[in-house]
């Protein structure tokens, strides 16, 4: 087994109860049969807590949530079955994360999502470019995914030159941005229709706030700092500084992230088209931010809402396989140019 992910990774480390943010709440956990099975046996006073926490919702086994809250959540916002058993004894879904785990047949691919305080901290604080890792292992591959291999290593071999354009900082950030789109239309042999649409920004920040909203912060946000009405800060190089490094940090993470998912859906500009959504609607909503901490908190509960909800996730990319309008390659384009 072949497993990439960045070399951060290696000093990722839980914040524990000094976390601002919890990942035990504002979502649901769902966990594993084998992970269920075990625990519903589990003994004494935990056991029962246990059995009593593991509820079925819609077929799927999850934690049942206080108040938002997952049950076994205490008031220092620890896991009360960690304290007690340890690592070992979590599901599948608490072990994992913040990592999201991507298997293309014998190749694994690990990243901390951006949702975690901790590794908004280790990854887009930082201002070197991102370097990844591949490691082999013993692990016997038990999980075979049904991919096209000419496809998949067309799509890798694209994706490193991706992440070599948005990286080279020899060119400003925006030109990266247009010259990424161009690159996925030639991956995909497609070519787009124009925009007629103004305000692109406004609708844009509609858009997300017509998805599902899992947080407080994320609603106030999207209804302060969004649309035509929201307050401007007074820039005249927006794409410049601490703007452009987080620009370019998240840019490689949604390309690593996402773009070879390219090689289930057959097409891999919807997933470029929303890396670079992603880039403008953070610097949208993140207008007025003086520092770089507080543009990174738009990043971190952007990621919360759109990475960890499918549903949201499903309905931007059924908007960026649009060839015409707003959700097209001339549409972002107009986007860049409203920012400034």
């Amino acid at each position: 087994m072949k497993i990439t992910k960045p070399l951060w990774d290696g000093e990722f480390r839980c914040l524990a109860g000094d976390c601002p943010d919890t990942c035990c709440a504002g979502w649901e956990i769902p966990v594993d049969e084998q992970s269920a099975q075990r625990l519903s046996t589990m003994e004494g006073a935990l056991g029962k807590r246990l059995r009593e926490a593991l509820i079925t919702v819609d077929g799927e086994v999850q934690f049942a949530r206080r108040d938002g809250r997952c049950v076994l959540l205490n008031k220092n916002n620890l896991c009360d079955l960690y304290a007690a058993c340890g690592e070992k004894a979590l599901c599948r879904t608490c072990h994992l994360h913040p990592r999201f785990v991507a298997q293309y047949g014998g190749r694994r691919e690990i990243m901390p999502g951006l949702s975690c305080p901790a590794w908004v901290e280790t990854y887009l604080m930082r201002d070197e470019p991102v370097t990844f890792i591949t490691e082999e292992t013993d692990e016997e591959i038990t999980d075979y995914t049904d991919i096209d291999g000419a496809l998949f290593f067309r799509l890798m071999k694209g994706r490193g030159k991706a992440m070599e354009l948005v990286q080279d900082r020899s060119i400003p950030i925006e030109e990266r941005l247009r010259q990424l789109l161009e690159m996925a239309q030639e991956l995909d042999g497609e070519e787009e229709g124009a925009c007629t649409q103004n305000d692109v920004l406004a609708a844009y920040i509609e858009k997300l706030g017509s998805l599902e909203i899992l947080t407080p912060a994320w609603e106030e946000l999207v209804k302060t700092h969004g649309g035509k009405g929201a307050a401007q800060a007074d820039r005249s190089q927006p794409w410049e500084g601490f703007r452009a490094a987080v620009a370019e940090k998240l840019l490689v993470y949604d390309l690593f992230r996402f773009m070879l998912q390219g090689v289930y859906t057959g097409r891999v500009l919807p997933w470029v088209k929303m890396a670079v959504f992603h880039v403008l609607t953070v610097l949208k909503l993140g207008n007025n931010c003086e520092t770089r901490e507080k543009l990174c908190e738009v990043a971190r509960l952007y990621s919360k809402e759109i990475e960890h909800c499918v549903e949201n996730q499903e309905a931007l990319y059924r908007s960026f396989c649009r060839r015409s309008g707003r959700y097209s390659v001339a549409g972002l384009l107009r986007g860049m140019e409203e920012l400034g």
